[in-house]
């Protein structure tokens, strides 16, 4: 499918604004992607329509926001191919939905969680602090910052020296944009009897993802990296599962009835959803994922990695530029996080978003343990999206090169 990228620059907004007399080149897109007007307008509805509470009230707001809501979880489990509905807890970010599972699966000590040692803080801290507050025990696969692919004997390994209770991974890298084999990932683990927990954030609006396919027990993702509503992520698990699976929070919503020394848990997933919900970003979320399959994810995919391609070779010109990960662009998709000798990255940001406007990331990526680990400073990250164009990537080029030459 071709794109029109003229025709989808006109759906956001904030790129025809100008600050500072310049239009904005938007490459921090892997933090968080811009909001087309569609999913802008359909999340406004739940204010302007029908600004009630779902499954409580009878009235006509409340009928309707519980149509749109749960019309939404519907659009998500299709989106994912889930069996139903009912395996789509709605949560706050990919965050919470880690933090779902790693407080709801009642580990023991001396448990066995497995992660890469390249994992985001969402999906390292909640392990420690297991460690720490029940013993389990926490082990990675070593990813290093050249590695052209992931090493899946080292992976097997690891289940040899104990009994694993849990995977969990990411899909897509924040840090240097490689993918894992998930599928064979997912086959090894469940060979040895361990669950598996799929971190898609990074992914989710750059490739398909089917649940059934990849045979994944849980995954999480949040919203706001796919052209969705902040705020808002939604955990998918295998219903056998969520219906074992103890709440993190507790209250409102999770209950039939209660007195005074006991209470009737609801069915599951609404017993996972305690308190009133985002329902403005359910429905807004919803019509992300409608406006990703309109455009077709194959197409993002395709449009990404050219850009990616092109910077690339322009970059790898300077011997003072390190790229982590792979030198293939097509094997990091949206992602370029790149280093220039005896540069300061946050200086380079800076210097990028005065002189163009050009919006990037510096910094650990939320992944301080893996760079301490392989002694790397703060990074430069460019992250791509649909709306960006090869005028924009030819910008960059043009600053980038200037700014090296004359510091």
């Amino acid at each position: 499918m071709s794109l029109d990228i003229k025709k989808i620059r006109a759906d956001y907004e904030v790129l025809s604004k100008k600050v500072g007399g310049q239009l904005p080149i938007y490459f921090d897109n892997a933090c968080t992607t811009l909001r087309p007007a569609s999913v802008i307008k359909a999340s406004q509805t739940y204010y302007t329509d029908h600004p009630a509470c779902h499954n409580r009230a009878v009235h006509k707001f409340g009928k309707q926001t519980t149509k749109e809501y749960e019309a939404a979880r519907s659009t998500v489990a299709r989106f994912l191919g889930a069996d139903k509905p009912q395996e789509i807890v709605f949560t706050r970010n990919t965050t919470e939905g880690i933090n779902l599972i790693a407080n709801g699966l009642d580990f023991k000590k001396g448990d066995i969680v497995l992660t890469t040692n390249m994992e985001h803080n969402s999906n390292l801290i909640p392990w420690q602090m297991l460690a720490m507050e029940k013993g389990i025990v926490h082990k990675l696969v070593d990813i290093k910052k050249d590695d052209q692919a992931f090493d899946l004997e080292s992976y097997k390994k690891i289940f040899t020296e104990g009994k694993v209770r849990l995977v969990s991974v990411f899909h897509t890298s924040n840090v240097t944009g490689m993918s894992l084999p998930i599928k064979e990932m997912v086959q090894i683990a469940h060979e040895n009897g361990a669950f598996f927990l799929l971190d898609a954030a990074q992914a989710i609006a750059h490739q398909k993802i089917n649940v059934k396919e990849l045979d994944v027990d849980f995954l999480a993702f949040s919203f706001h990296k796919a052209f969705g509503p902040s705020g808002f992520g939604s955990l998918y698990g295998k219903f056998e599962l969520l219906q074992k699976l103890k709440p993190l929070l507790y209250g409102g919503e999770t209950v039939l009835d209660a007195d005074y020394t006991s209470f009737t848990f609801a069915e599951t997933p609404y017993r996972l959803e305690a308190g009133l919900q985002n329902y403005a970003g359910a429905i807004g979320g919803a019509e992300a994922l409608r406006y990703i399959e309109k455009l077709g994810i194959e197409s993002f995919h395709q449009h990404e990695v050219k850009i990616n391609q092109f910077i690339t070779q322009e970059l790898l010109k300077h011997s003072s530029i390190e790229i982590l990960g792979p030198k293939e662009a097509e094997l990091r998709s949206g992602i370029l996080n790149f280093s220039v000798k005896n540069k300061d990255m946050g200086e380079l940001s800076i210097l990028l978003d005065e002189s163009k406007n050009i919006m990037t990331r510096s910094g650990f990526h939320c992944a301080h343990a893996w760079f301490h680990k392989e002694n790397l400073p703060p990074t430069l990250r460019l992250s791509f999206s649909v709306y960006n164009t090869q005028e924009e990537a030819e910008t960059f080029v043009s600053v980038i090169n200037q700014i090296i030459q004359f510091y």
